[in-house]
């Protein structure tokens, strides 16, 4: 992408709700782990999801049948929906020492938290639940006495939990990204309230659908800057196209959430947008 600077921006295809975080790090040189966290309103409140994303195109790993849970309690109170304070760094450690006991005692892939209305849920996928709750019940014992807890197991073999409960959904997804890419920008010293170009991707199954989205697009004050053939065996025309626009969050998501509607309207997926960093004028 280009740059008034020589840093380039990209929200592409794949990148969710509040927390700023996202980490990729190595576990051993064999396997990346990729993870992120987001939000969303429940009805008691909000929940906050912590989970390995990069998971989602192996699910479900053969063998891994069993999903394999703790669930630990926390107080919720008027100040805030999640534990605070020497609690939140409390269940840090407990997390922190489950994950170390599931390596010692089981074949598992941990795959995410779950936080909401005063509990906290740690899952994992393993070849073999057996034994592994007395393993917990012992670290429990002995290193977090009084804190109350729950074990679980459940067979899970097409891991439903992880695809259709951590994963997010569509609209998360795209909030993950656009939330994701602002704070790049921001990071880069962009000031996000002044409109600037910014170019959009989408990807169709037919020439004549990308026609009719072109059209459609072109009466929300879009330019078209091409069209063609990518080769690509499902998504196989696309269309790049622009308007200016600031990169506030409120804004990047009211015109991605247009665009996905419309894209969905004609067969076709949105690849995602880019743009440069305007820094603020002193």
């Amino acid at each position: 992408m280009y740059f008034a600077t020589s840093l380039r921006i990209q929200n592409m295809k794949n990148s969710i709700f509040v927390l700023l975080l996202m980490c990729t790090f190595l576990m051993n040189a064999q396997e990346a782990q990729v993870w992120n966290t987001y939000q969303a309103k429940q009805e008691k409140g909000v929940s906050s999801t912590n989970l390995r994303m990069d998971l989602i195109d192996k699910a479900p790993i053969n063998g891994y049948d069993f999903l394999f849970y703790v669930k630990i309690k926390y107080r919720v109170t008027q100040e805030s929906d999640f534990p605070i304070g020497n609690k939140l760094k409390k269940l840090y450690r407990i997390k922190d020492a489950i994950y170390d006991k599931m390596q010692s005692v089981s074949d598992s892939k941990y795959v995410g938290s779950f936080m909401y209305d005063g509990s906290r849920f740690e899952y994992y996928y393993v070849k073999d639940a057996s034994d592994i709750e007395r393993h917990i019940d012992k670290l429990f014992r002995e290193q977090f006495r009084g804190e109350k807890y729950e074990v679980f197991v459940k067979d899970d073999s097409s891991w439903d939990l992880y695809r259709n409960f951590l994963y997010p959904n569509d609209e998360i997804k795209n909030f993950m990204s656009n939330r994701d890419t602002v704070i790049q920008l921001k990071n880069a010293g962009d000031d996000v309230t002044t409109p600037r170009k910014i170019e959009h991707y989408a990807t169709f199954t037919s020439q004549n659908d990308m026609n009719l989205f072109a059209r459609e697009i072109e009466k929300l004050s879009f330019t078209i800057e091409h069209q063609k053939n990518v080769n690509s065996t499902s998504f196989p025309y696309e269309i790049k196209f622009s308007r200016n626009n600031s990169t506030t969050l409120e804004n990047v998501m009211k015109f991605t959430t247009e665009i996905i509607k419309l894209t969905k309207q004609f067969n076709g997926k949105y690849d995602g947008w880019e743009t440069y960093v305007v820094k603020k004028n002193n």
